[in-house]
C-alpha cells in the first residue's frame, strides 16, 4: 500500500465534523429567515469538495434545556447559533437586524434563546461559556451569527479553539451572506481563518464587524477541519483575534 493509499484509507474512516445549527426566534422578536440561512448552508456544503467531511444538523426554537441535550447527544465540532443578541445600546438599530428591541421588554446583554413558553430567555456570556465548556468537549469552533456577540466570543475562546462573533448589529440578509461565505470556504478545505476572511469580504453591511477570538496560542488560520488542507499557505491572514 502506498503512502497516498494509506492517507486515503485513514481519511475514509475518519468521522465527519458535526455542524450543529441552532436557531431561536422568540415571541415578540422580529421574524428572521433562519430557514433560508439553514438551507443556504446545506446547499453550499453539498456542493463543496469536502462535503463528506461534514455532517450538518439543525435544531429550531431552542431552549436552554434543549441546547444542553443537543450538545450532549450530537457532540458537534462546530456550533452555529443564529438568533437575536442585545448589547445594551437602546432600541433595535434596524427592523431587519438581529438585535433585540429593549422597548419590547426588559433586555439583558447576551444571546436570546426561548423559554418554555416561547418567550425570550437571555443567556449571558459566562452562562454560555459554562454550558458549552461542560457539555461540548468535542466543539472546536463556535459561530455566533447574532448582533453584539463579541462579548460571548471573548468568553467562549477559553473553552473552544475559535469563536466568531459580531461587534455590532447585523442585518438578517448580511448574516445569511456571512454564513454562506464561511461554510463555502470551510467545505472547500480552507482554514477557519480564511473562511472568516472570505465571509467578511462579501459583506455589504458596513455596520457588521465580525470578530474572531481564538484559544491562547492558536491562530484561526491554523485550524483546518476538512480532510485536505489548503495547498497554498494562508499564514498570517485572518488574525482578527488580535484586534
Amino acid at each position: 500500500m502506498t503512502s497516498r493509499d494509506s492517507l486515503r484509507e485513514r481519511g475514509a474512516s475518519k468521522s465527519p465534523n458535526g455542524i450543529l445549527f441552532l436557531a431561536a426566534n422568540p415571541v415578540s422578536t422580529c421574524r428572521l429567515a433562519f430557514d433560508e440561512e439553514c438551507a443556504a448552508i446545506e446547499r453550499e456544503l453539498s456542493m463543496a469538495d469536502g462535503r463528506d467531511d461534514f455532517d450538518f444538523r439543525s435544531k429550531w426554537a431552542v431552549t436552554v434545556h434543549e441546547l444542553m441535550r443537543h450538545l450532549n447527544e450530537l457532540r458537534p465540532t462546530i456550533i452555529h447559533f443564529s438568533g437575536h443578541g442585545y448589547g445594551g445600546t437602546g432600541t433595535r438599530s434596524n427592523p431587519t437586524s438581529r438585535d433585540i428591541d429593549c422597548n419590547d421588554y426588559r433586555s439583558e446583554n447576551g444571546l436570546y434563546l426561548q423559554d418554555e413558553h416561547g418567550y425570550p430567555h437571555c443567556v449571558t456570556a459566562q452562562a454560555l461559556r459554562r454550558m458549552i465548556g461542560s457539555a461540548a468537549a468535542s466543539a472546536r469552533v463556535v459561530v455566533l451569527n447574532a448582533c453584539y456577540s463579541a462579548r460571548q466570543a471573548s468568553a467562549l475562546c477559553t473553552v473552544v479553539d475559535c469563536v466568531v462573533g459580531m461587534r455590532g448589529a447585523i442585518r438578517d440578509d448580511a448574516a445569511r451572506s456571512f454564513a454562506v461565505g464561511f461554510y463555502r470556504a470551510l467545505g472547500n478545505h480552507r482554514s477557519v481563518g480564511n473562511a472568516i476572511e472570505q465571509a467578511t469580504a462579501i459583506l455589504e453591511d458596513t455596520l457588521c464587524r465580525p470578530c474572531c477570538r481564538t484559544r491562547k496560542g492558536l491562530r484561526a488560520d491554523q485550524i483546518v477541519l476538512s480532510e485536505e488542507s489548503w495547498s497554498r499557505s494562508d499564514s498570517g491572514r485572518a488574525r482578527m483575534s488580535e484586534d
